[in-house]
């Protein structure tokens, strides 16, 4: 009975968190909403200019469809995942008022900011590919339960990565500054302004060993091409996913206890 209760109020301080953070982040003034719109829009009319017309970036003659549907899907849940990470990275410093005042898990910080993130950005997700609906592109809604599996396991991705970067960033500062101009070179390393089939023989293994291309892949055959994933990746993937998740936690909660000492 204890135990339930205490798992009820963990789940209910948790929400809450989330529910902040919502507000905080998008809520609280007119332009936070808007702007998580605008920004993805307007760097997506930017990404699809300067490689669609400037460098002409050609897609394979079997995807059969334009550049700006090819990019927005993909580019939507990298900014999901990026954003949330480099979000989440500071969670701990920006809530140290709260650590040893009050008695909760502390990985439930970071994690409420990975999930608020994901939370808004899949409502933009949801608009833009409304959008490109209207616009005349033939989105996959029957397989949008797949997609949703996809983005819950990149969700859990983020969240490993975020416990990680959360608990470096307390006793390693620089990490604030190190992890943008690493994703943005993460995000130039995954095929998401070019098809993997692009890339030089030479390195192309790089999207072998790229979590993200896959899941850029997925859920561009998914939504785009109306492809459901089969294959051994479906089982190494997620298990691999969930073996980060729990090394990440532990790693957390290995060095939490000497929070306080250093915020």
């Amino acid at each position: 009975m204890i135990k339930g209760r205490r798992t009820h109020n963990n789940l209910e301080f948790f929400r809450n968190l989330v529910v902040r953070q919502v507000r905080q982040d998008y809520l609280e003034n007119l332009t936070g909403f808007a702007w998580l719109i605008l920004q993805p829009l307007m760097l997506l009319a930017v990404y699809a200019f300067v490689f669609s017309t400037i460098f002409q970036a050609r897609l394979p003659e079997s995807a059969n469809i334009s550049f700006v549907p090819y990019l927005a899907v993909a580019f939507w849940p990298w900014t999901a995942f990026s954003e949330s990470i480099i979000k989440a990275s500071g969670a701990i410093s920006a809530n140290a008022a709260l650590i040893g005042k009050v008695a909760f898990a502390t990985e439930q910080l970071p994690l409420a900011s990975v999930t608020a993130t994901f939370l808004m950005h899949g409502a933009g997700y949801a608009a833009v590919l409304l959008i490109l609906q209207l616009g005349g592109v033939a989105i996959h809604w029957l397989l949008l339960p797949a997609a949703l599996l996809l983005l819950l396991a990149l969700w859990l991705l983020a969240c490993a990565i975020a416990l990680f970067t959360s608990t470096l960033q307390v006793f390693i500062k620089d990490v604030a500054q190190i992890l943008p101009p690493l994703m943005t070179f993460w995000f130039f390393t995954t095929p998401i302004v070019y098809s993997a089939e692009s890339l030089p023989a030479a390195i192309a293994w790089v999207v072998d060993w790229n979590l993200m291309a896959w899941f850029v892949e997925q859920l561009r055959g998914v939504l785009l091409f109306g492809e459901l994933p089969w294959s051994a990746a479906l089982v190494w993937v997620p298990a691999l996913i969930l073996l980060l998740f729990w090394m990440s936690l532990r790693f957390f909660r290995r060095f939490s206890g000497h929070f306080e000492d250093f915020l």
